[in-house]
């Protein structure tokens, strides 16, 4: 007798549902990985120049800004960033515009997806020489936040970037619709 090789309909049948069970499983779950990984990024990258506006202002003892910017060359005023940011030395003008001799140290272009950034009401924040914070809204420099969150958000992918007043930075995971 010949010994067949190969395998038989029935046991291609089962490969095949199990193959199809395990991709409805396991694309769902991929997905919301790519997600929170990329909102992780998107988060990351705003608290990196957050903490270089600080770190600028403290080594050039100077006042530093970071604002919401659409085009890279200018701050937009508004409170979308969205679109992008830019930081830069903050030292002559009108404080949070980019104007006379003010240096533009970094440019950071719109995020990408679906995701939006958005601020409690400040059109950008500003470093002093010491490290504390001010803002647009208030000179006494009330805590502000940013919060970063995406059209299909699921589980804690949302984030919230924090300035303190004395200029500690800091990201929170939060749950979406909150």
């Amino acid at each position: 007798m010949k010994s067949s090789k190969g395998f038989t309909l029935l046991e291609l049948m089962v490969t095949l549902a199990v193959s199809a069970i395990l991709m409805f499983v396991a694309v769902p779950s991929f997905v919301s990985f790519i997600r929170n990984s990329q909102m992780t990024t998107q988060a990351n990258a705003f608290f990196t120049d957050l903490s270089v506006t600080k770190s600028e202002a403290v080594k050039r003892n100077a006042r530093v800004s970071i604002c919401a910017s659409a085009n890279g060359t200018s701050c937009s005023g508004s409170t979308n960033w969205t679109t992008g940011w830019i930081v830069f030395t903050d030292a002559s003008g009108t404080s949070g515009v980019l104007d006379g001799s003010d240096e533009l140290l970094r440019v950071h272009d719109e995020i990408k997806g679906e995701a939006t950034l958005t601020s409690n009401g400040d059109a950008y924040v500003q470093f002093t020489p010491s490290g504390y914070s001010s803002t647009y809204s208030d000179a006494a420099a009330a805590e502000v936040f940013f919060t970063l969150d995406h059209a299909n958000c699921t589980g804690d992918q949302k984030r919230v970037i924090s300035v303190a007043p004395f200029g500690r930075v800091e990201v929170e995971r939060q749950a979406c619709g909150t």
